[in-house]
């Protein structure tokens, strides 16, 4: 049905025609809708106002640990309070379902979400750049049949609001207080850990440790020097030794120019000998004597086999320990030297004991004392050197480890730091939520408090049966237009000259008045009037 169709004689033809189909339902819906508009049960609705008061000392001072906003906590604590097991404790206590025993408990939980509920009142509510949400207060109802009951189930939902947010809050502050609890032990252990690592590694490292370096330079620079001293001695004893030695040799062979030395000696002797052959013959005791004589000075004068051969070894050994030397190869210095004084003390003990053996001379027995006051130093002065050399040894290695030791030191001292920065930090914190805590268990952060309980309502606040009845009444008239257009879609008949045209395609030629008949007057029923060819009265045409 295209909307071209239709002009203001169509519609008026319509209503004239289908009146009936309009009229009806009007008639039978408008008092049935007034009726039950009548009828509704009335709801009472109660309410209560909370207020969401400030801190009371300012946070500069003292910070609260809640720091979500008013609105969010709102909205948190309403999710809480209608549970199921909270809402139909509440139905229970005061009796809301008792004259309604078929209900099931899903059912009693939906009604009263449905007739609770909870608003916010807002200083700014349309500004969405607030650093805070802006709420003041909040406003809790609860609506039923009964205002007695709307009454006191405002009030628990209101007492519900306050208990819990005051639990909350506390359970907030209590958990941020030993979480920080937590920590600072946490931290303590860590810093105690570090410290004990610290002491340990010290204790390893004590002879390498950074703050003792300028100590152990200083020290290397005096052994060194102790030990060039040290080198310097040696070889001045040994020089000492070897000009003793030479000149024992030479007092022994008789090559020194005193006057009681054993060449002089052998000399007279000889002289002696040649002068008693003239006298008396070879077997004479005098001759036997002198001869005898002669022999063991022959024997002193000159070094015997093992002083030889022990010279050339100790020469042997100090060629090669001043090849080490030069090497700088200190094991085998000090083990040359160690052999070197084993052939000295050799020589030394052969020289005496061959001197001794050939002649008691004062001279001899001063040589031999020197000797070994000589052997006895240079053997302290090796000794010296060989614990100078360990002590240099050490320190140099103690020297080189230091920077390692530093670093590894410096590590651990720095995480120690860190660790005592931050374990400060957390002691801070840990106060600061003490304080936070107490503020909340004095009730002096922001809390919710009644501005204005709820009281019994007076007056329904549902339904409003004017605007009901209003309602039905234009209900009423639409379903009469409803049937009496789907009366006129479905009757198809002829609506005027309009229709006919569209239908033909063609202007009439003339057009006749309506001429209601006689029962039409009356009835208005002239579209029923059926014609021979399956359309409506003439009327229509």
């Amino acid at each position: 049905m295209n909307s071209d169709e239709f002009q203001l004689e169509d519609i008026l033809i319509i209503i004239r025609r289908r009146i009936l189909f309009f009229l009806i339902p009007v008639i039978v819906l408008t008092p049935i809708g007034l009726i039950a508009v009548m009828l509704l049960p009335p709801q009472y609705m109660a309410q209560g106002t909370i207020l969401v008061e400030s801190q009371q000392i300012p946070e500069e001072f003292v910070p609260s640990t809640i720091n979500s906003y008013a609105q969010e906590r709102i909205q948190v604590i309403r999710q809480r309070v209608m549970t199921r097991e909270r809402l139909l404790s509440v139905a229970a206590k005061y009796k809301l379902y008792d004259d309604r025993p078929d209900m099931s408990g899903s059912e009693k939980v939906a009604d009263m979400r449905a007739h609770l509920g909870v608003r916010l009142i807002s200083v700014n509510p349309g500004n969405r750049y607030r650093q805070q949400d802006g709420t003041i207060a909040f406003e809790i109802f609860y609506s039923d049949r009964s205002p007695q009951k709307a009454y006191l189930v405002a009030n628990e939902f209101m007492t519900l609001f306050l208990t819990e947010d005051v639990r909350t809050r506390k359970e907030g502050a209590s958990d941020t207080t030993e979480f920080f609890d937590q920590e600072a032990r946490r931290m303590r252990a860590a810093v105690d850990e570090l410290e004990t690592r610290i002491s340990a590694f010290r204790e390893a490292n004590s002879d390498a440790l950074p703050e003792h370096l300028d100590l152990r330079t200083r020290t290397l620079d005096r052994k060194t020097q102790e030990l060039s001293d040290a080198e310097d001695q040696l070889a001045l004893l040994d020089e000492e030794r070897r000009a003793l030695e030479s000149q024992l040799s030479s007092y022994i062979s008789g090559s020194n120019l005193g006057p009681t030395g054993p060449a002089q000696e052998l000399a007279k002797l000889k002289s002696q000998l040649a002068t008693l052959r003239a006298e008396k013959t070879e077997a004479h005791p005098d001759v036997a004597a002198i001869r005898t004589q002669i022999a063991a000075l022959e024997r002193q004068a000159g070094p015997s086999a093992k002083i030889v051969e022990l010279r050339a070894a100790l020469e042997e050994q100090d060629a090669k320990i001043a090849a080490a030397l030069a090497a700088e190869d200190v094991d085998l210095v000090a083990e040359l030297r160690t052999k070197a004084i084993r052939f000295r003390q050799e020589l030394g003990q052969q020289l005496i004991k061959e001197a001794s053996s050939g002649s008691g001379d004062f001279v001899v027995a001063q040589m031999q004392s020197r000797l070994e006051i000589i052997a006895s130093r240079y053997e302290s002065t090796i000794a010296e050197i060989a614990e100078l050399q360990d002590e240099i040894e050490t320190l140099q290695d103690q020297i080189a480890r230091t920077p390692d030791v530093a670093r590894g030191l410096g590590v651990l001292v720095r995480d120690q730091a860190n660790l005592e920065k931050q374990y400060q930090l957390t002691q801070g914190k840990r106060q600061q939520a003490i304080t936070a805590e107490n503020l909340e268990d004095g009730q002096k952060a922001e809390k919710f408090s009644i501005l204005e309980p709820a009281v019994p309502p007076e007056t329904p606040s549902s339904p409003d049966r004017l605007k009901l009845s209003i309602l039905a009444v234009f209900v009423a008239f639409g379903a009469g237009g409803a049937c009496a257009g789907a009366a006129e879609i479905i009757g198809g008949t002829l609506r005027g000259k309009s229709h006919l045209a569209t239908i033909t395609d063609e202007q009439p030629i003339a057009v006749i008045p309506y001429i209601p008949a006689e029962g039409e007057r009356r009835f208005l029923l002239t579209s029923f009037v059926p014609t021979s060819q399956g359309k409506r009265s003439p009327a229509a045409a």
